[in-house]
């Protein structure tokens, strides 16, 4: 339910409220990066140590074109790296030809199941695909990869992708759109990431490294929250396949907003166990009940602040404020938190134009981290603006074939641009199908 008031949006969490306590987290993902965003972020995957509710990694593996961005991951181990397109690309990599990308994963598609063969895929629930849009490597070769996992195993596959700077090279807006026009034919779900919404075309090393922390650790959390719900573990959700459709439904895009902090307000009569509670006696009579009000009072304070962090802009991807479309919001934390009543009474200011159908508690597993507050908030749709004025800008270059000469790589796109209209505005800005496929 919304309220506009002063100027902002009013979100009364007036949805179904489903509390999970039960702590059986058990989603495990095989992850494939593919290029050297992909191969960066499987390696920070494998490197959290404090995921907030159980790590989903089964295993991964690293594929790339470019042996020295193979040489420079730490955490993937090095059975797992491997190179692919000696024969064109020497190990130096395919620039920013995608097209080179994609014919050496569908040439090399037996390595490819060779590669998947050596990876845990019966031990998961799901397959996850990672890379940049914008490149040579990740954008070419990860469809092809998807479409070779989907067709040989029966297990879900989704994908993350990496949109490049509006800033950068029309190459990189080309690529992207065409990579992501092919990557949701062969995957279930997309997720993006859009570097226009969080940071300068060039981040440093330290930027660099907190934003693939910080959408690895989203990431991560969404599937072990989205499978721990679809899994019945919790109450007045509908059926496992309505919510599994409303989530993670077929062929649809995601943006992922997220909050974390530590969490503060647990009281003295709340904490009964360890060394803890001996250093600190439990107070009693109305000393007590004003403390536990107290309390209380803050652990809505504080989860009303998470929420609006995470139900609020910025997102992995722009979003329209003035579209309705599909919202969840979750929410981890200690179980003194975990009150359905003050869950239900909050009320929190949001840029962003949300009506969640759910809001689902949930309480860390013994593994996970317990000492924080955090949130996730999956907005889905079929098409978001950013995706489509993306679309609309390649539709113009793959039209206008006099940019290319202008950075003189024509070599590099000979099909798509032989004898086409460079009259961009007869087609239509808002349909990928005019773009041309990858493979």
């Amino acid at each position: 339910m919304l309220h506009k008031l002063e100027g902002y949006l009013w979100l009364t969490l007036s949805c179904t409220i489903s509390i999970v306590r039960d702590e059986r987290y058990n989603v495990q993902i095989t992850l494939i990066g593919v290029g050297q965003a992909g191969g960066r972020l499987a390696d920070t995957f494998l490197d959290v140590d404090d995921w907030l509710l159980r790590d989903p990694v089964a295993g991964a593996c690293a594929i790339d074109t470019s042996r020295a961005y193979l040489q420079n991951l730490s955490a993937v181990p090095d059975a797992q790296r491997h190179l692919m397109g000696t024969d064109q690309a020497k190990g130096h990599g395919v620039g920013s030809d995608n097209e080179l990308a994609a014919t050496i994963a569908v040439e090399e598609r037996a390595r490819i199941v060779d590669i998947i063969d050596g990876l845990p895929i019966t031990e998961s629930d799901a397959v996850l695909t990672l890379a940049g849009l914008g490149g040579g490597t990740g954008s070419g070769m990860t469809p092809a990869i998807a479409k070779t996992v989907r067709n040989e195993y029966d297990i879900p596959v989704y994908g993350f992708g990496i949109l490049p700077h509006s800033r950068t090279s029309p190459i990189q807006t080309l690529n992207a759109a065409r990579s992501l026009r092919s990557l949701r034919q062969q995957t279930s779900h997309v997720f993006l990431f859009d570097n226009d919404a969080w940071g300068e075309a060039d981040p440093d090393e330290e930027l660099y490294r907190e934003l693939n922390e910080r959408v690895v650790t989203a990431l991560g959390t969404v599937f072990e929250l989205v499978d721990h719900v679809d899994s019945g573990h919790t109450e007045g959700i509908g059926t496992t396949a309505e919510h599994r459709d409303n989530v993670l439904s077929t062929n649809a895009l995601s943006a992922v907003g997220f909050a974390t902090e530590p969490a503060a307000h647990i009281s003295p009569t709340e904490q009964n166990q360890g060394l803890f509670s001996r250093l600190w006696p439990s107070s009693t009579g109305e000393n007590s009940a004003e403390t536990d009000e107290s309390a209380s009072s803050m652990r809505r304070e504080q989860i009303e602040s998470v929420l609006s962090e995470a139900a609020s802009p910025p997102y992995t991807l722009p979003v329209d404020p003035d579209k309705d479309r599909k919202a969840e919001l979750f929410v981890i934390a200690p179980e003194p938190y975990l009150s359905e009543a003050d869950l239900s009474a909050q009320e929190l200011t949001t840029a962003g134009q949300l009506d969640p159908t759910h809001l689902h508690a949930c309480q860390p597993s013994p593994t996970g981290t317990s000492d924080r507050v955090s949130a996730v908030c999956i907005l889905t749709d079929d098409c978001f603006d950013r995706v489509a004025e993306l679309t609309e800008e390649a539709i113009a270059l793959q039209n206008d074939p006099s940019w290319v000469e202008e950075l003189e790589v024509s070599d590099q796109f000979p099909d798509i641009l032989e004898d086409r209209s460079t009259d961009a505005e007869a087609i239509p800005a808002d349909r990928d199908e005019d773009l041309e496929p990858l493979f």
